[in-house]
């Protein structure tokens, strides 16, 4: 028995040599941006939510449901009259996405001003409601950041400083109070913005966060389509995409043309957004 012990624990020494210089080999020839190794879980005491996430570096804000209403973030707040509607659009997408084994998607649309960003704020919480997964909203618009006002929150730097090396990706992240939600800010406004979405950096990073864990979702919430080539930059390393169109804004030509672009990015369907109904509803 004695023997057998020690020919156990050689071979775990072995093992654990061979994967530490396959790892020290692998980090020689890529860049690899920090890890964010501070999610930890905890008994929650609830039997249909056993485990909780505890953040022990990512920064955690608490916002209203009151604020949260008012800016029309409403996904969390289960006895909101539109809330099911983030419901239906989250497993709606989640079967698309299962079935082809995705976990990261770009909402995207063809001009600003539709609503895009709220759309995607409200789709990250109600996905970040399910707890088979943790999900990861990545502000992308560079040049109109709005994820960290949507929550109510200022982000003293955010993934511009990341691209452009001043600073680690675990000082940016922000858990907003929401369970199993965590947001990368975009940071101050940048008139570059193309080149940064397109420098190796960026593509390092979408490689690290997409395949870290299979069981987080991935949201980036890309700037327009049209009129800037920052999301056309970007879509390469999409999985999977959605297009919000504006009611009565956005016409059949530049649908069809956002559409055509989208066709490399896996394109699982369109958001019809601020519909003119008879019935008066708050427009997201």
């Amino acid at each position: 028995m004695e023997r057998l012990q020690k020919a156990l624990d050689r071979a775990r020494e072995e093992r654990n040599q061979e994967t530490s210089e396959t790892d020290e080999a692998d980090s020689s020839n890529v860049e690899q941006p920090s890890k964010e190794e501070d999610v930890i879980t905890a008994p929650s005491g609830d039997e249909n939510d056993p485990e909780r996430i505890v953040y022990s570096k990512t920064r955690t804000v608490q916002v209203s449901k009151q604020q949260l209403a008012e800016n029309r973030i409403i996904a969390g707040i289960p006895t909101h009259p539109q809330a099911d509607v983030f419901r239906v659009l989250r497993t709606k997408t989640l079967q698309r996405m299962r079935k082809l084994g995705f976990n990261s998607l770009a909402i995207t649309s063809p001009t600003k001003g539709g609503g895009k960003s709220v759309v995607a704020a409200n789709l990250a919480i109600a996905m970040a409601l399910e707890i088979n997964q943790t999900v990861l909203l990545v502000d992308l618009d560079l040049r109109r950041p709005s994820i960290e006002g949507l929550f109510g929150f200022k982000a003293e730097s955010g993934l511009a400083d990341y691209l452009m090396d001043k600073a680690q990706i675990p000082d940016l992240l922000v858990h907003p109070g929401v369970e199993r939600l965590v947001l990368l800010p975009a940071g101050h406004a940048q008139q570059h913005s193309s080149e940064l979405l397109s420098s190796p950096r960026m593509k390092h990073l979408v490689d690290d966060i997409v395949g870290r864990y299979q069981s987080r979702i991935i949201i980036f919430d890309l700037p327009p389509l049209l009129h800037m080539d920052d999301a056309l930059q970007f879509l390469p390393q999409v999985q999977a995409s959605l297009l919000l169109v504006e009611d009565n804004i956005n016409t059949p030509a530049e649908i069809k043309q956002c559409q055509l672009l989208l066709e490399g990015a896996n394109l699982l369907g369109t958001i019809y957004n601020k519909a003119r109904n008879k019935v008066e509803q708050q427009p997201y």
